[in-house]
Order: C-alpha cells, then sequence, then structure tokens
C-alpha cells in the first residue's frame, strides 16, 4: 500500500492546455501517440485488448524473434507492427543487446520508419527483467531524444520471486534510462499489477494484468497525454511515476471525488512514498451525464484538497476529462504520481544484485564507471 504523510502545503493548480502555435508542417499527422511494446510480457498483455488493432499509428511490437511476435499473435498482426531483433547471439543480459543496437543501427533506422507523430510522441511500454526490455529501453530512450520526440515509458519491474539475474538487469536498465534525462519513466511492480482487482465501467471484473490494457486505452485516447506529461516531467524535472488507479467507480456509490480517491490508496502499482511526491498528473473518464456535476474545476478543488494531508506537492495537474457517453455513473480514475523518494527501493534492489554484478564484471562484461553512472542516477552511489 502507497504510504500516507502529513503536509499542510497546498498544492499550486496548473492546467495542462494543448499549444500548437509555432508547430512545423508535419510529414505524419497523428490524432494518438504511437505505441511501442518490448517484451514477451507486455506484447502478450497487449494482444488480449484493443490496441493492438489500431492503426492510428499502428502499434510496434519488439522482440528478440520477429516469428515469436507472430506466432504469440495467432498472425494477427500486420507485419509492419513486427520489428524483431532476430540476432543469431545471447540476449540474456542487457549489456548483450544494447552494444548490438547501439552499433548496428539496423532496427533504430527500421524505426525510424515507423510513424511517430512529433507532436503526439510515443507511449513505450517495456519488461525490464529480460535482456531485451532492459538493454533496448535505454538505447530508444536516447534515440527519441536525438529525434525530439516527446516520449512516455511504462517499465513493468521484476516480481520479488524472479531470481537475481532479472533484478540486475531492471536495476541497471531504470538507472541507465534516469541518466539521459529525458523521458517519462512510469514504475510499475509485476507483483502489484498482477493482484490488482477492480471494477470496469460495465462493473465487470477487472483483475491482474487485463488492467494494464484497460489503462493504456484510456490514456492513449487521451490526444495531448504525452505533450503534457512530457512538460511536467521536464518543468519539475522529475525522475520517476507510479500509478494510482479507481476503475468503474460508481458515483452514487463513493459520493466524491475524494472517496474514489481514497480507494486507489488500496491498489497501489508501486510500493511508495506518498509523503515524499512532489507532482501529480491526474486523468478521468466521466459519463457525459455527470459532466455539470465533474468539472474540471471542481475536480481540481477535490484533488487538492485530497493531497493537502497527503503530500506537499509543487503542482498538480488535472487534465481535462474524457467524457463518455454511457448510461452508468462509473468513473475511471487514474494518478499519475511523480518525484517520490525511491532510494530505499533501489538501494534494496542494489543488495539483491550484489552477487551478479560482481560476477558480469569479473567476467569483463561491464565497467566499474558504467556501474558507477547507474547507481549514481537511482541515488545509491
Amino acid at each position: 500500500m502507497a504510504k500516507e504523510g502529513k503536509s499542510k502545503s497546498k498544492p499550486r493548480l496548473d492546467s495542462s492546455e494543448e499549444s500548437e502555435e509555432n508547430v512545423e508542417p508535419l510529414k505524419h499527422t497523428f490524432h494518438k501517440p504511437a505505441i511501442i511494446c518490448i517484451g514477451e510480457y507486455p506484447i502478450k498483455i497487449l494482444l488480449r485488448g484493443s490496441l493492438a488493432k489500431k492503426d492510428e499509428p499502428f502499434p510496434i511490437f519488439i522482440d528478440k524473434s520477429s516469428e515469436d511476435i507472430a506466432e504469440w499473435s495467432q498472425s494477427s498482426l500486420n507485419p509492419d507492427s513486427i520489428l524483431g531483433l532476430d540476432l543469431n547471439s545471447d540476449t540474456h543480459f542487457w549489456f548483450q543487446v544494447l552494444p548490438f543496437i547501439t552499433k548496428n543501427g539496423t532496427l533504430i533506422s527500421r524505426l525510424k520508419d515507423k510513424p511517430i507523430d512529433k507532436l503526439r510522441g510515443a507511449l513505450v511500454v517495456s519488461s525490464l527483467w529480460d535482456g531485451v526490455g532492459s538493454g533496448l529501453l535505454p538505447a530508444l530512450i536516447s534515440q527519441f531524444k536525438e529525434w525530439d520526440r516527446n516520449t512516455v515509458t511504462f517499465g513493468i519491474l521484476p516480481s520479488k520471486m524472479q531470481v537475481s539475474d532479472v533484478h540486475f538487469n531492471a536495476f541497471s536498465s531504470v538507472g541507465m534510462c534516469l541518466s539521459k534525462n529525458f523521458a517519462s519513466l512510469l514504475l510499475l511492480d509485476r507483483d502489484q499489477l498482477e493482484n490488482y482487482v477492480g471494477v470496469d465501467r460495465k462493473g465487470a471484473i477487472l483483475k491482474g494484468n487485463a488492467f494494464f490494457n484497460y489503462m493504456l486505452e484510456m490514456i492513449s485516447a487521451k490526444e495531448t497525454f504525452v505533450q503534457e506529461l512530457s512538460e511536467l516531467t521536464r518543468a519539475f524535472d522529475v525522475r520517476i511515476y507510479t500509478v494510482l488507479s479507481a476503475t468503474g467507480a460508481s458515483f452514487s456509490m463513493y459520493g466524491s471525488i475524494k472517496n474514489i480517491v481514497d480507494s486507489a490508496l488500496s491498489r497501489p502499482l508501486l510500493e511508495f512514498e506518498l509523503s515524499s511526491a512532489s507532482v501529480v498528473y491526474v486523468i478521468l473518464r466521466v459519463p457525459l451525464q455527470l459532466k455539470e456535476k465533474m468539472t474540471k474545476g471542481k475536480i481540481e478543488l477535490e484533488i487538492a484538497n485530497w493531497f493537502e494531508e497527503k503530500a506537499s506537492l509543487q503542482t498538480a495537474i488535472i487534465s481535462e476529462p474524457i467524457y463518455v457517453e454511457d448510461v452508468s455513473d462509473r468513473i475511471d480514475l487514474v494518478m499519475l504520481v511523480g518525484g517520490f523518494n525511491a532510494t530505499e527501493m533501489f538501494t534494496a534492489m542494489e543488495k539483491r544484485v550484489k552477487t551478479i554484478k560482481s560476477f558480469v564484471m569479473k567476467k569483463g562484461s561491464i565497467k566499474e564507471d558504467e556501474w558507477r553512472t547507474i547507481t549514481k542516477s537511482l541515488g545509491t552511489a
């Protein structure tokens, strides 16, 4: 559960309005962000949802083998959606993948030809425990920075039940991503994700990693999401975020936004210290019939009041609600909480991977200065 703290400081409310002035004409113009999915675990999640079938722009699925991706999709994917590394070398660790990506350039060239809109940017989803995801993600973030493309990345951390080598991959990957100081990085814990239990807007049970599809479909419907969160990240120098969410919440049952937000505390997607958070970005999907009761202004006040006793926020961004035609009164709420202190979490991870780090360093697979950069970025050096 997310830990609460007390603060007397009120968050500064800010609106996040899209500005399209002085934007150069674009070769590709899309109304939604591109979706890039890396690794078997998240690919199989997305293949069960509607986003795998979207075509504006179509999603991009990346893993070691093109054939594997096609097989997982039962050949339902557009071949242009599949980008396999198709390596003949080992891909167990990040350091076996990253050099190939940076030196070879083939995958980056193929990705550059894909339709990624400059303004809408990209949503990247990646597992962090396998060699492909942990090695490719830092390379992609660097490349998107070079291309001047806004990027929001969802990184899924390994389960506590998984062995130390995958935690080494995840620890290293997060450190390298943060050292790029560019993309908005949202961390989700695999255990917390798979233990998620809620309901959807129809009142049906929403369980396990099916929630991720539900959340991503909601977020990707927000045209300005990547742009808004990227601006927030740069303005307040936010390192990482995580997710608090309440889905399918009946307004007549809960009675207020405050009570709905309270329920989100019982389903955090990462164990973290809420009291140390500095920013929050909020998206709501609201039935059109509740539009007068649930205006952006009213939501801002309720969210600000709720956080007043929880954290000393520097800002709270309430995005324009997504109003939908729906006969029910069920509301979906997603809060991206950022700027919290994650040193304790990363210190525990570093301790866990100490033996495997010594092993790969002794073999000469990584250098001391590479590891120093990683630990410095994570605040454990």
